[in-house]
């Protein structure tokens, strides 16, 4: 009995904690529905639509298959950003998933996701986007492996200025670039049209599909899906700015489901550009698909074309991923004691610059200790549980929740949920056959955030035995 009581006295003195810092400086409402698309689509469209051609072309031979194969990886796509669509109407509270997996199963399960996605999986995805970025402006600069990690850096440094300067910068950066990365995909289309006489695809495209759809073909289809959903990644990201959109019942949801259908849409046509101009036997062994479809294309040029879309495609997705993890140590900072000063948002700026400036410092030390690319593999299996679990927190917070407004809810419930649940079920299934060291050291690095859970509540303890 003295157990439960004490619980519920904890619960009310965070209530209160969170009540109270919503009387002080808060989150500005500045995002339209065009600014919280832009923001998915420059989340999902990165540098993977230019890199992972040539893995997918490695484990599937036939055009027919590699468009399949896309298909399906944007419908559980879709499936998952339905869900999350239904969560964030219901919900519209910063944090997006930290918030609906703390309301559908408790504060501990909310905080071990924070601690793996933001503190592990998050900051490593800034400073490999940071990466990337150096990486392929270092083709105009030729800089040396010092100078990229220094404008890796940089990048970091200056968008992370251009988001503690207020929303509406960082919005204004996020469309700029959201809409160079779309005009650099269509450009790549309307270029694979123009010189479609030189792309041989009367032959490339020809031998379309296996003549047996056998389980062979299934196994390939689902060795790319690792592949491609990476590269449809990012269609949450609107829910995580729920609080800095004007109407997010009705926005953030639209926000999600057309972010990824345009990007859909421009996926599947790109591909079949690239497969029209390099036989997918060749683009097996290609580095990057794109700078070989462009070259053929246009010559020369081709490289130094792609090398600048992926330049500005990279730093748009960088400002995104910057602005949405702020929000995501922000929600964690009002809930937990223990991260309670990134839970502060600045009164000049409105913006969490605490958490913005943790963020960018911790991104720094990946990038200059180059252990960034092992962290995000152990990570990813466990953030898709998570990802499951959120598929499965629709049930929960419909009966959680029975009365709780759902302006939008999944369609095709209670199919599509069990789909998305289903299909992030059998991506962990084989990550963790293909690669079981990495899978486990990302167990252990959720178990790590147990003692931290843990410290912070005793902390919140202390704070209510003071009172």
């Amino acid at each position: 009995m003295k157990t439960i009581q004490g619980t519920n006295l904890l619960q009310t003195s965070i209530s209160q904690e969170v009540a109270k810092n919503r009387t002080s400086p808060h989150l500005k409402r500045d995002m339209r529905l065009f600014d919280a698309t832009a923001l998915v689509i420059g989340c999902i469209i990165g540098a993977g639509i230019f890199r992972v051609a040539s893995p997918v072309a490695g484990v599937l031979q036939y055009p027919g298959l590699v468009l399949l194969a896309w298909i399906i990886g944007g419908l559980i796509s879709l499936s998952g950003a339905l869900c999350y669509a239904e969560l964030g109407a219901a919900f519209p509270k910063s944090g997006g998933d930290y918030v609906y997996l703390t309301k559908a199963y408790g504060r501990f399960t909310g905080f071990l996701f924070g601690w793996t996605k933001l503190f592990i999986e998050r900051t490593g995805t800034i400073a490999i986007l940071g990466f990337v970025f150096s990486e392929y402006l270092g083709f105009f600069t030729h800089y040396g492996p010092v100078g990229s990690k220094i404008a890796a850096s940089c990048a970091i440094l200056g968008l992370t200025a251009c988001n503690i300067a207020g929303i509406h910068t960082a919005k204004n950066v996020q469309n700029f670039f959201s809409s160079l990365k779309v005009l650099a995909l269509v450009a790549i289309i309307a270029t694979g049209i123009i010189f479609w006489g030189k792309s041989g695809a009367s032959t490339n495209l020809t031998n379309w599909l296996p003549q047996t759809f056998d389980g062979s073909a299934w196994m390939g289809i689902g060795m790319a899906l690792v592949f491609i959903l990476w590269t449809y990644g990012g269609w949450t990201e609107s829910a995580y700015v729920a609080e800095e959109i004007k109407n997010p019942q009705r926005d953030l949801p639209l926000s999600i489901i057309l972010g990824l259908a345009l990007t859909t849409g421009l996926y599947l046509i790109v591909n079949l550009v690239y497969m029209a101009y390099v036989p997918l036997a060749e683009m097996a062994g290609q580095k990057l698909a794109a700078v070989e479809m462009m070259t053929r294309a246009i010559g020369s040029w081709g490289a130094a074309a792609i090398s600048l879309m992926v330049v500005c495609s990279t730093f748009g997705a960088l400002n995104g991923y910057i602005l949405t993890s702020s929000r995501i140590l922000f929600a964690i900072g009002e809930d937990h004691k223990l991260f309670a000063e990134f839970g502060k948002i600045n009164s000049r700026f409105l913006t969490p610059v605490r958490a913005l400036i943790f963020n960018a410092g911790w991104a720094l030390v990946l990038v200059w200790t180059g252990t960034l690319d092992s962290i995000v593999t152990y990570s990813t299996v466990i953030i898709s549980i998570f990802y499951a679990m959120a598929g499965l927190a629709v049930f929960v917070l419909r009966a959680k929740y029975p009365d709780t407004p759902r302006p939008f809810k999944v369609w095709g419930y209670p199919v599509t949920p069990l789909v998305f649940i289903a299909a992030m079920t059998a991506f962990i299934g084989s990550v963790w056959t293909q690669n079981p060291k990495d899978t486990g050291w990302g167990f252990l690095l959720l178990i790590a955030g147990i003692p931290l859970y843990a410290i912070s509540q005793m902390m919140t303890a202390r704070l209510l035995t003071r009172k």
